[in-house]
């Protein structure tokens, strides 16, 4: 056998390998806690930090212990394995250090709430309502003449655009259930509950795409309740403004309108998802980036253009035998005005 020093040493390694082991999904590639990119996160991961560290020297510590003791006071031959009943000085010591520890993280928690929770506080150039429903996010711009659009102001789902360095409080709402919005690299979640008024702030130290995730179980379709948040450097932002409005007006123009409204009123809405519209259907494809697609019609159809589309909308059954797709009873005009909606889904 090897020597006590020798054992106690691979006990006490042991129980570090298998604390960083375990910790493997903390420590991958980002994007937390080893990637903030805002100060509400770096507030967060500072703590954690420190709260992994003292857990690591804590798991050996008693690790270290219980596989020194095993292998020392063991039974084996011509030694009786030995008993102790009660240390005064180790049960003092195991109890008010583990009390120092959680009244120091206590304080430290206190103090890191209060700077993530000052959603008012301080220099706030921003203010962006954000709505959960099942299962989007969707964000309203400030009532300000540079988001005003031909009806109300600038309204994008799913998408988040913000300049870097500017303080931004979003206000959380929820439609229908309880939803919780979440940005990893650039701060801590809150819930959007219905009925309650909720908020947080959040600011980008340099420009990217970030990634985010409703975090609260809100249906069958959480998982795909994504978050895109894109930070800009502030001229980038002054030029993104004129063309997210630009392209959120296509729809309100008059000539695509008409073709927006007929498709809402028709049973296509019943079938088929258009995220921002009243368009809710599980059972045919989702179209909210349409003219993004390669083909339609399960690649019966390629590329996606106005006269393929035409064709489909026209009758779906004769381009593809068997569709649950019915041919409705539609003039000319009707598809026309439809197809030139369905081209602004990009």
């Amino acid at each position: 056998m090897f020597p006590v020093r020798i054992r106690v040493a691979l006990g006490v390694i042991t129980a570090l390998v298998i604390a960083v082991v375990s910790s493997v999904p903390a420590l991958a590639d980002g994007p937390w806690p080893n990637d903030p990119q805002g100060p509400v996160a770096r507030s967060i991961a500072d703590l954690y930090w420190i709260m992994f560290i003292a857990a690591v020297v804590v798991l050996a510590i008693v690790d270290g212990a219980i596989i020194y003791a095993g292998i020392k006071f063991r039974e084996r031959p011509g030694h009786v394995a030995q008993q102790f009943h009660g240390h005064n000085m180790l049960e003092l010591t195991w109890t008010i250090i583990p009390t120092i520890m959680v009244v120091s993280f206590s304080v430290l928690s206190w103090q890191k709430l209060d700077f993530i929770n000052n959603s008012r506080g301080g220099d706030v150039g921003m203010v962006i309502q954000a709505e959960g429903s099942q299962w989007q996010w969707t964000f309203s711009y400030p009532q300000e003449e540079r988001y005003k659009l031909l009806e109300g102001y600038l309204k994008i789902s799913e998408e988040l655009h913000i300049p870097v360095g500017m303080k931004v409080r979003i206000e959380l709402s929820a439609k229908d259930v309880i939803h919780s919005f979440w940005v990893p690299s650039l701060g801590g979640k809150k819930d959007a509950v219905p009925g309650r008024a909720t908020e947080l702030w959040i600011q980008a130290d340099k420009p990217g795409t970030y990634k985010g995730q409703c975090l609260e179980f809100c249906g069958d379709g959480h998982a795909d309740m994504l978050i895109t948040l894109v930070a800009h450097t502030p001229s980038d932002y002054a030029a993104w403004i004129p063309e997210a409005v630009k392209q959120a007006n296509i729809p309100l123009d008059p000539n695509t309108k008409v073709g927006r409204e007929l498709f809402l009123s028709l049973a296509c809405a019943g079938c088929h998802t258009i995220k921002g519209t009243t368009a809710g259907g599980k059972i045919g494809p989702e179209l909210t980036h349409l003219m993004s697609k390669k083909s339609i019609a399960g690649g019966v159809l390629s590329p996606v253009n106005e006269e393929n589309l035409k064709r489909w909308i026209a009758d779906p059954p004769a381009v593809k035998p068997g569709t649950l797709m019915p041919k409705l009873p539609l003039s000319q005009q009707q598809i026309d005005d439809i197809v030139l909606f369905l081209q602004t889904l990009k």
